[in-house]
């Protein structure tokens, strides 16, 4: 065929080339406050506060009959689809509370599996090796690998372990044994084996900086310009060279095309393994939207791919390519995340240009998002954990279903329906006592109404019940106050004067200077200061109780009660009630 034919022809096809498109998620519908699963790192339950699936399981330590039982606390973590790579992969594995630790152990449920080491990371920064777990054998499908007594005085916050699988990728299930608390772990990290660097030729004076926790990918030589090589000609058209022929050209046969075509050897590339860290076979992200599988890499950093959901293969450029991932900026694949703050998402695939696609909860189909919008569901934050009984807002009493990795968590708030995004620093925790108030107390709230305490919290709130009053109320631990029996001399049942003019008896007394009070004459209790309160003593400036005296040169009566602040509570003759008077105003009758 001619050469000008063969341009208009290709022409042609590429005006009728169908180009793959995609629909992705632009603006989401609003699901609505959902109640999802509490998702917890631990296969073994803690003790309360927290609701997740960790089992605290008692154990009894070998030794003699009379030997005291030893509880332990077992935590659990599994580990799928391990790296094969010579030499192995470093899993790092954290501890959401940092916790004694007597020992570890390990149980491989697919596969086989080679422990190159092992090693404890403290809260004090020491880094303690485990013996049993260097240099192991290479153990079978569930065999079990168990270390001696740890004998940790120390507090272990992270676990450091390298391990290689063989005959396919390994499945292992890890065990932590606490001695005190459930250890709680998280795969935090998988950091590949880096490829070393050849001596020759020298290393470029730029070189190129491998995406973290991935492998770097050596360039692969070209296949040679020979028959049978396969080709991509013109950057979109695959094809296999027949005929090497004379003048810079070659015959080939395109795919998808009848016969045989002359091009100019400047208008190919042969296939190559690798390029720019791709490879044949490799799961890809295209074009930031589409999902598929390289199926050929070219040398002039082309790729013929497979697109998910689409037919034919697709001739694009490397550079739109994001290759698939297992860990991401500390996102991994099948954990269970938030999407926009809004949407329960698994993650099913993380690409290198920080994408993932996943499913979210309610809706069908695969979503390519931004890790940026993302944030990993945990166990634990800032000391808020999964389960945990707390005080939203300073207001309404909550219960912690989920817990984010970007400040989030989804909580329930007693009286309302439904679930609720809120942000952990607008959340506090309970506490037994803060500023002389605990839980259980019995106090006065306002100087005026009886209250239980409930709960007490860091934010110096309580949470209380009023008798009278249903339901529980939020208040300021500084609006509480203690009863006691007597203060500043004044005791409960005490008959003294209120505001030297009315006669009253002490109901309560309370810590704050307060008393609760009848006052003769008048229905229902009062709440009045202790300093306008006067106790009755027997005499004073020679008028004692039961004296027969004279009220202001005219009227002639009798002394009830005598008070330290100068006055007294008489009857007079010819006048209903009491009365309270200046003592200075009696006269003692002979």
């Amino acid at each position: 065929m001619k050469r000008s034919g063969l341009a208009a022809f290709m022409a042609l096809l590429s005006l009728t080339h169908n180009t793959a498109h995609a629909d992705i998620i632009v603006d989401l519908p609003f699901p609505g406050e959902f109640e999802g699963d509490v998702v917890t790192a631990p296969t073994t339950p803690p003790a309360p506060p927290a609701e997740d699936t960790t089992q605290t399981q008692p154990t009894t330590t070998p030794a003699a009959p009379a030997a005291p039982v030893q509880t332990e606390y077992k935590g659990e973590l599994s580990i799928t689809s391990m790296s094969r790579k010579s030499g192995g992969a470093t899993y790092k594995i954290d501890l959401q509370r940092s916790a004694v630790l007597n020992r570890l152990e390990l149980v491989v449920e697919v596969n086989k599996l080679k422990i190159h080491s092992a090693s404890l990371i403290t809260d004090s920064g020491r880094e303690i090796q485990v013996r049993e777990f260097k240099d192991t054998r290479v153990l079978s499908t569930w065999e079990s690998l168990t270390s001696e007594n740890l004998n940790l005085s120390d507090r272990v916050v992270s676990i450091e372990m390298v391990a290689e699988s063989y005959g396919g990728a390994a499945n292992i299930r890890l065990r932590a044994i606490g001695a005190t608390d459930v250890p709680r772990l998280t795969l935090q990290q998988v950091i590949e084996p880096v490829a070393a660097t050849p001596a020759a030729p020298p290393a470029p004076t730029n070189p190129v900086i491998p995406v973290r926790n991935e492998p770097i990918v050596q360039n692969s030589t070209p296949s040679a310009i020979a028959k049978g090589s396969k080709v991509v000609y013109s950057g979109s058209y695959v094809g296999t060279i027949v005929q090497i022929l004379g003048g810079g050209k070659v015959r080939v046969t395109l795919d998808g095309y009848s016969g045989t075509h002359d091009v100019d050897l400047r208008e190919i590339a042969t296939q190559t393994a690798c390029l720019d860290g791709l490879c044949s076979g490799y799961n890809i992200l295209y074009s930031n939207s589409y999902s598929g599988v390289i199926k050929e890499v070219f040398a002039n950093k082309k790729a013929r791919v497979v697109l998910d959901g689409y037919s034919g293969l697709h001739i694009v450029n490397l550079s739109e390519l994001a290759r698939s991932v297992d860990c991401h900026q500390n996102f991994c694949i099948n954990r269970q995340a938030i999407y926009s703050n809004s949407y329960d998402a698994t993650i099913k695939k993380l690409f290198t240009n920080g994408k993932a696609q996943v499913v979210l909860a309610g809706y069908s189909g695969l979503h390519i998002v931004s890790l940026s919008e993302l944030a990993n569901v945990i166990q634990c934050a800032k000391e808020m954990c999964v389960g945990d009984s707390v005080m939203y807002s300073n207001t309404y009493k909550a219960k912690i279903l989920k817990v984010y990795g970007n400040g989030k968590a989804q909580v329930t708030l007693e009286g309302y329906s439904g679930t609720h995004m809120v942000n952990i620093s607008e959340l506090t925790r309970p506490t037994r006592c803060l500023d002389g108030v605990c839980a259980g107390d019995s106090l006065m709230y306002d100087r005026t109404m009886d209250a239980k305490v409930i709960e007490v919290y860091n934010n110096r709130q309580a949470l209380i019940t009023i008798a009278g009053y249903n339901g529980t109320h939020t208040v300021a631990i500084s609006s509480l106050s203690k009863k006691i029996n007597c203060a500043s001399g004044i005791c409960v049942g005490d008959q003294l004067m209120y505001d030297f003019t009315m006669k009253a008896k002490i109901i309560k007394v309370f810590s704050h200077g307060q008393a609760l009070i009848t006052i003769e004459g008048y229905n229902g209790t009062h709440t009045v200061s202790l300093q306008s309160l006067t106790k009755p003593v027997t005499c004073s400036k020679g008028i004692c109780a039961g004296d027969r005296v004279t009220y202001d040169r005219s009227y002639t009566g009798k002394v009830i009660s005598v008070f330290g602040n100068g006055t007294a509570l008489v009857t007079l003759n010819g006048y209903s009630g009491t009365h309270n008077v200046s003592l200075s105003s009696l006269v003692k009758m002979r």
